[in-house]
């Protein structure tokens, strides 16, 4: 999907490119800033949708106590289920179509290059001043230039006309043409789909010829008498790309421009600067948005799945790990074991930390590793503290002991960043924490009755983990559903469907019996009833 995105707007760039130098600058003589133009038209088409993913400048930060605190997560991983689809991935097929089409395009680039090297072999080579070869060869070609050397058939005998070729094709080399030309190969490999991208190419490779054309003219040599030795280098077939040759095709318009006394303004070159500039733009702002709406969309920065020790890693299991006490024991040993960085205390700095980790068969933790990061020294804590913690009660499938994979959020904040007004406080610690009527088994049902699993997902086999956060209120109603870390919008969507479904919750109180609004969040593991129970998310591969 983000190559495909890619391509998108790579061709989408070079498209604009193209029209407003056909709709508005084609009449310009400048051919040095129109050269410059197809140079950055093309590297800006290519490279700058490449630029890496923007990190957003807003960070979601919860209302937080006095101490330094951690997250409310239900334990029981929700999973919906469903029968993996069939259908056709097009997606894929687009990808293979696009590589099918490089390949292509580059064995036609490789011939071309093959059968330089095969021209050469039978020439007879002369060296010329500054590193440039001269090869004088058998066959029947027009004239042309490859990289720093130049071939001319030796059917040419006439002096006048060799010299004229020569003085041609060392503008090419001395301009460095060969850097347009290599540009240009790589956009062929690219945007072989698109034909914006070859009549580009076309534009490129005239305009290299006319200033090839001007610098010989600037050199004193007879206009007439250089355009009647270019008639008669036309004769021999050419050589395929990425050789800049002699062509009937473009010999009038090469005349044509040498005739030509219009003399654009300089002040059409800032034209050229200003047309490229709204271009530019949209491919740096279609890059972010793209990238924007992904960090929206997942909130976090993803790490692979630890690796396994002995035996399968499960998701969700009959008989979930419980930390000895259950929650409000986790949620108190964390509470006196957790410490506030110095260092992040004295930047100010604060946010949430997910943590995933292994409750193993015997109920120790390991493998603990940052899901999402905030800063080095609050993830360091985090781990820290994960890894320190005792044994846990293990899960079981089956009546036996199987090791499950957790993740645990923990928020740091600091005591100024609490919000105002103790009745709208959100607190990630409370003494009696909120439930769902009947509890989790009953959640898990309700969910389970509840919950479908959306058929675009299905349609285009997509699954993975969505973590979901919301605010338990005193009267036990849910507020503020947003999605964590998404998968996909039809997921997501879901998700948060179902959740602003529940009924009320049991609202969570203080020790002195306050009821309080708690912070939770929620994990539903969407995937296909034929994948097995370890394969990784889709949005923990990424």
């Amino acid at each position: 999907m983000v190559l495909l995105r890619y391509l998108a707007l790579s061709g989408l760039g070079i498209a604009l490119f193209y029209l407003i130098d056909r709709l508005i600058l084609r009449k310009s003589t400048l051919l040095r800033t129109q050269r410059y133009y197809y140079v950055i038209a093309i590297v800006a088409s290519l490279f700058l949708p490449l630029l890496p993913e923007i990190t957003p400048w807003w960070q979601s930060r919860v209302a937080e106590a006095n101490i330094p605190t951690f997250t409310i997560i239900l334990e029981d991983e929700f999973v919906v289920t469903a029968e993996q689809s069939q259908s056709i991935d097009w997606w894929g097929v687009a990808k293979l179509v696009w590589l099918a089409g490089i390949l292509v395009t580059g064995g036609w680039l490789l011939v071309g290059i093959v059968s330089i090297f095969r021209i050469q072999r039978h020439a007879d080579h002369q060296h010329l001043p500054n590193s440039v070869n001269l090869y004088l060869t058998e066959a029947e070609l027009a004239p042309f230039t490859f990289g720093k050397s130049i071939y001319i058939p030796r059917s040419l005998n006439d002096r006048t006309i060799i010299d004229s070729i020569l003085l041609h094709e060392l503008e090419h080399i001395q301009q460095r043409h060969y850097i347009d030309m290599l540009l240009g190969c790589v956009l062929q490999l690219v945007q072989w789909w698109n034909p914006f991208a070859w009549s580009m190419l076309q534009q490129q490779r005239n305009t290299l010829e006319y200033l090839a054309d001007q610098g010989v003219l600037r050199l004193g040599k007879d206009r007439k008498t250089y355009q009647y030795h270019l008639l008669a280098c036309t004769i021999g077939r050419m050589v395929q790309l990425p050789s800049l040759s002699f062509s009937m095709q473009n010999l009038k318009q090469r005349i044509v421009m040498m005739n030509s006394n219009k003399k654009s303004h300089k002040s059409l070159a800032v034209l050229y600067a200003v047309a490229a500039l709204p271009v530019v733009a949209l491919l740096l702002v279609g890059t972010q948005m793209i990238t924007v709406k992904e960090a929206l969309a997942t909130e976090t920065t993803e790490v692979a799945p630890p690796p396994e020790k002995d035996g399968e890693i499960f998701e969700f299991v009959e008989d979930m790990p419980e930390f000895p006490g259950g929650i409000g024991a986790l949620m108190k040993w964390l509470g006196e074991n957790i410490k506030y960085p110095e260092e992040a205390e004295k930047q100010n700095i604060q946010g949430r930390v997910m943590v995933h980790f292994v409750v193993e068969t015997d109920g120790s933790v390991s493998n603990p590793q940052i899901a999402r990061s905030v800063h080095e020294s609050l993830d360091a804590e985090a781990v820290r503290v994960v890894a320190a913690m005792p044994k846990w009660t293990p899960g079981k499938a089956e009546g036996k002991p199987v090791r499950v994979r957790f993740t645990l959020p923990i928020s740091f904040a600091l005591k100024n960043k609490v919000t105002e007004g103790e009745k709208d406080k959100v607190y990630d610690y409370v003494d009696n924490v909120p439930e769902f009527p009947g509890g989790q088994a009953a959640m898990m049902k309700w969910l389970s009755e509840n919950i479908k699993y959306p058929d675009v997902a299905v349609k285009e086999n997509i699954q993975g983990r969505v973590m979901l956060s919301f605010v338990i209120e005193t009267d036990g109603s849910l507020s503020d559903v947003k999605v964590v870390k998404g998968v996909h919008e039809a997921l997501d969507a879901e998700a948060i469907r179902v959740v602003k479904m529940m009924p009320n919750w049991k609202p969570a109180s203080l020790k002195d019996g306050t009821l309080a609004r708690v912070a939770f969040v929620l994990p539903v593991q969407f995937r296909f009833a034929k994948e097995k129970t370890d394969t990784p998310d889709q949005n923990e591969s990424k």
